[in-house]
């Protein structure tokens, strides 16, 4: 059989040459165009097995093109994983009738690809006549980890403050840091004689070291088979654009801005490493599953919650749960994060005929969500949020779980 054979369409450089380094170890056919048109003649003189379509480009967007593959009797039976930016994540399930086969939220990662793919084709490793080797076996165990695991974070900087203040972020979530004031001191955090288990799994690092010590490093870092998906984050002054591009252009997960923030800074390593993070906020509690929604819900965290909660909540379904009791304990006014989960997980709800409750210690702020989504809906980044209450301005709201459980 020869090798698959994938189609990158997308009008970002940066974009083809993160799936072209992600795909490298793999034995695959790669071919690319930039915008949806060319796309559409690529397509049809290459026939490839996956098209991995990105939903805005100049020319002819992502969803015109799918439009035309779908159309066409030659190309409609290709699988195409679209690939969208954060605001454009409800186009793409606006899309899904089309019959798109994944979508996968930008920024994403390496994994995040060669994971997506390698559910619709078989991908071996380059001078591999059978699966993938045992070696290879430790990185996809790391895909499929969830937030709640114990992780390790390596945090390589110059400066020992910023070491300590991800230690004191990340720590809240469980997870250890291992801290290196350079990237010599680092070497020994990814070296090929480790064993797997003893790899870091997210790197974060200084862009600021001389001599684009931090590329080399991604590059070092790479070079171990076991590391070939490990999520590595840049990290830099606002101002340094230039560092910034270059390592985006070489294959950097992402890049955090200092001063980090380091309220999202667990959230953007999550979404780095694709890990579930609905472990976090849901939770059983007798016939009845609970959702926590915290008041400090970041963006990243927010978006991440939402589309993770669609198949949590369709599992509480297939699992024979019927009822959802949603905790915003804490939360005495709606900022846009925690207005995206509350509304979203709702309208999920009122989809598959799942009974819900609201709890809060804030109840005549909370009861009048309805009104408060409604007026927040021309938002840009809520401007396609679903309205689960139509016409309705109030919600009834328990002061405890306890009286939100009874009330089912």
């Amino acid at each position: 059989m020869s090798a698959p054979k994938i189609l990158s369409v997308d009008d970002s450089r940066m974009i083809h040459t993160l799936i072209n380094k992600g795909f490298a170890p793999y034995d695959v056919q790669m071919v690319f165009a930039s915008n949806g048109a060319e796309g559409l003649e690529v397509a049809a003189r290459e026939k490839p097995d996956v098209i991995l379509l990105d939903v805005t480009m100049p020319v002819m967007d992502g969803v015109e093109c799918l439009g035309k593959l779908k159309a066409d009797p030659a190309l409609k039976d290709i699988p195409v994983i679209m690939l969208t930016a954060e605001a454009g994540k409800e186009n793409v399930l606006k899309i899904a009738k089309m019959g798109v086969r994944d979508y996968i939220v930008k920024p994403f990662t390496e994994a995040n690809v060669i994971d997506r793919v390698s559910r619709l084709v078989d991908l071996k490793p380059k001078g591999q006549a059978a699966p993938a080797p045992a070696a290879a076996a430790p990185t996809a165990s790391k895909k499929a980890r969830v937030a709640t695991d114990a992780l390790k974070i390596l945090v390589v900087d110059e400066h020992p403050a910023i070491i300590e203040s991800i230690e004191k972020a990340v720590s809240k979530r469980g997870w250890k840091t291992v801290g290196a004031p350079g990237t010599g001191e680092a070497q020994a955090h990814i070296a090929t004689t480790l064993a797997p288990d003893d790899t870091p799994d997210a790197i974060l690092i200084s862009l600021s070291f001389p001599g684009k010590a931090a590329l080399k490093f991604y590059q070092a870092a790479r070079s171990n088979p076991h590391m070939k998906a490990v999520p590595v984050l840049g990290m830099a002054v606002k101002t340094a654009t230039f560092e910034q591009n270059e390592a985006k252009e070489t294959g950097f997960s992402g890049i955090l801005t200092k001063p980090l923030e380091t309220s999202e800074l667990t959230d953007r390593i999550a979404r780095a490493m694709d890990l579930d993070i609905t472990p976090w906020f849901y939770a059983s509690e007798g016939d009845a599953q609970v959702v926590t929604i915290p008041p400090d819900l970041s963006e990243t965290g927010s978006v991440d919650l939402t589309r993770q909660s669609r198949k949590k909540i369709a599992g509480f379904v297939d699992a024979g749960f019927a009822k959802l009791v949603i905790d915003v304990t804490g939360v005495s006014k709606f900022e846009v994060p925690v207005i995206r989960a509350l509304a979203s997980i709702i309208h999920e709800c009122n989809g598959l005929d799942i009974k819900w409750r609201i709890v809060s210690d804030h109840a005549d702020a909370v009861s009048h969500f309805p009104t408060v989504l409604a007026n927040n809906m021309k938002v840009s980044s809520l401007k396609e949020l679903p309205n689960p209450f139509g016409n309705q301005s109030t919600v009834e709201v328990h002061a405890s779980r306890a009286a939100a459980l009874a009330s089912f």
